[in-house]
């Protein structure tokens, strides 16, 4: 073959060959210039006004300089969310301009979320403060009484008015008393007026309050005034009832009294062995009222004074009842040590005090005694505990005393301890030996019964409470009795035995307590 035509031919071959692989390297250029470009997001923005206001303002909040590369602003969507909660309250709308009032005054951070055509978004938050615009005051009215008659002076109490923006004190009211339209009061920032009614009837009672912005409440009560307000009936039907025999010395008194006008009543009572009683108890709330310990076998005169709220008072009739006599002997003693003379009942040839010993000094509970701390450690005197550390409840109740000066310092079964010499600390024997006594067959079960105040074994077991030290507090006075024995308790000996009565059962039990406790004493006489 020619060789020039060889020649020729390589040259060609390699010619196409460079052309084929520039082509390789153009061909991708050329494709990537033919991409279309990728779609931007659009921008958020808007404005506020007013750029700030009250709860009266209306705001108008304009997107209009919303943007975006690819679109018009025409064919930019948006929508709003009033709380910046991610929670949009507006639908997606072209409308760039929203109008808003805010109820309640704050800060409130808005946000709008921009859509363009292709569905890209993106959002802006801003701020607007709102404040409260002026509230009215809210009034309030308070009558006292709520009804009543021409003697009354009626209190309008307007304190409880408020104001969202105004101190109460700031406010000031007027009162209209009778409702005729016409205020009798000026404004004032005093709250509370007084009145007198001259005619009966129906009332609207108006109070006008004003705040410091001129707004203005109203708080209208209805009021009914009587006419001159009458004094009760005279008290009657009278239990016990006049001249009854056999009355327990625990007597309930109770009778009845009418007033017309259904006042609210309280009442004095006058009780004694005298026709012409003494006064014992003044403005009782209730028709009924129980009595100190009574004598046994005396008879006793009462009446009742009914006294309403108008300063009227009318007098019951004197009544009269005689108590019963007990079924065992009864006598006294006197105490040497100090005069005191105690009721003494002879039960199974045993001779018990018929009142709880009241011996000593009295002491506090918490802060009393030789070192300061309530403790009863003093040997060289007697010292007692009074019921909420009152002495008028050891006239009524006798002592309370911890268990080691009960027994004077020592352990010894039936010492005569702080009782009178002849006298000794129960056993707890002892206290079985009674209880057998008056129920054979069901023992400590009815027992109570038998002893308490106002049984006719004239024992007289008072509801005198007790001291539970470790709290320095008194417990149950006029609900329960306790007795300190002088045995301790067989298994754990900081604990001695006692007996206890409560008013709603029939037993009188064994019971252990802390020997630390404040107990009464009765005491036993030596046989």
């Amino acid at each position: 073959m020619n060789t020039d035509l060889i020649r020729t031919i390589m040259k060609n071959y390699r010619l196409l060959k460079i052309s084929l692989i520039t082509l390789s390297a153009l061909i991708p250029l050329l494709m990537t210039s033919c991409k279309k470009e990728p779609n931007t997001a659009p921008v958020a923005k808007f404005t506020i006004s007013p750029s700030y206001g009250t709860t009266a303002t209306v705001f108008t909040f304009d997107a209009s300089t919303v943007s975006d590369l690819e679109d018009p602003v025409e064919l930019l969507s948006v929508r709003w969310d009033w709380e910046s909660d991610s929670v949009f309250d507006t639908e997606f709308s072209t409308t760039k301009t929203i109008d808003r009032q805010f109820a309640k005054g704050g800060t409130y951070f808005i946000s709008v979320e921009v859509k363009d055509s292709e569905g890209k978004t993106s959002r802006f938050t801003d701020f607007v403060k709102v404040n409260w615009s002026n509230r009215p005051p809210k009034a309030a009215l308070n009558i006292t009484p709520p009804r009543g008659f021409l003697q009354d002076i009626f209190r309008m109490d307007a304190s409880a008015v408020s104001d969202a923006e105004d101190k109460a004190t700031d406010l000031m009211v007027r009162f209209d008393f009778d409702g005729d339209g016409t205020f009798d009061t000026e404004y004032s920032k005093t709250k509370v007026a007084t009145h007198q009614y001259t005619e009966s009837g129906a009332y609207s009672v108006k109070l006008e309050v004003k705040d410091s912005g001129g707004s203005l409440d109203e708080k209208v009560v209805s009021l009914i005034v009587g006419g001159v307000n009458q004094a009760s009936e005279a008290p009657k039907d009278p239990a016990p009832a006049d001249q009854a025999g056999a009355v327990t010395t625990r007597a309930i008194l109770s009778w009845t009294c009418i007033d017309p006008d259904s006042d609210s009543m309280k009442y004095d009572i006058y009780l004694g062995r005298d026709p012409n009683p003494g006064l014992i108890a003044s403005n009782v709330p209730a028709s009924e009222y129980a009595t100190l310990p009574l004598e046994f076998g005396k008879t006793y005169y009462w009446k009742i004074v009914a006294k309403d709220p108008y300063q009227h008072a009318v007098a019951g009739p004197v009544w009269s009842f005689e108590t019963n006599t007990p079924i065992y002997e009864m006598g006294s003693f006197t105490d040497a040590r100090d005069g005191k003379v105690y009721k003494t009942v002879k039960i199974n040839d045993k001779i018990w005090m018929a009142q709880n010993l009241n011996i000593g000094t009295m002491i506090h509970a918490s802060t009393g005694g030789k070192y300061g701390d309530g403790y009863q450690r003093d040997s060289t005197r007697a010292e007692k505990y009074c019921y909420r550390n009152e002495a008028i409840y050891c006239d009524l109740y006798g002592g309370l005393y911890q268990w080691d000066k009960a027994m004077n310092f020592t352990t010894i079964e039936g010492t005569t301890g702080i009782c009178p010499v002849g006298w000794h600390m129960p056993t707890d024997a002892e206290w079985l030996e009674l209880i057998i006594f008056l129920q054979p067959d069901e023992g400590e079960k009815l027992a109570g019964d038998d002893l308490v105040w106002g049984s006719k074994s004239g024992f007289e077991a008072l509801f005198s409470g007790y001291l539970i030290f470790a709290e320095r507090k008194y417990y149950d006075a006029d609900q329960a009795g306790y007795f300190w024995s002088s045995t301790l308790n067989p298994q754990i000996n900081h604990l001695a035995l006692g007996r206890s009565v409560f008013r709603s059962k029939s037993a009188f039990q064994q019971d252990t307590f802390q020997r630390v406790s404040g107990l009464p004493v009765r005491c036993l006489k030596d046989y």
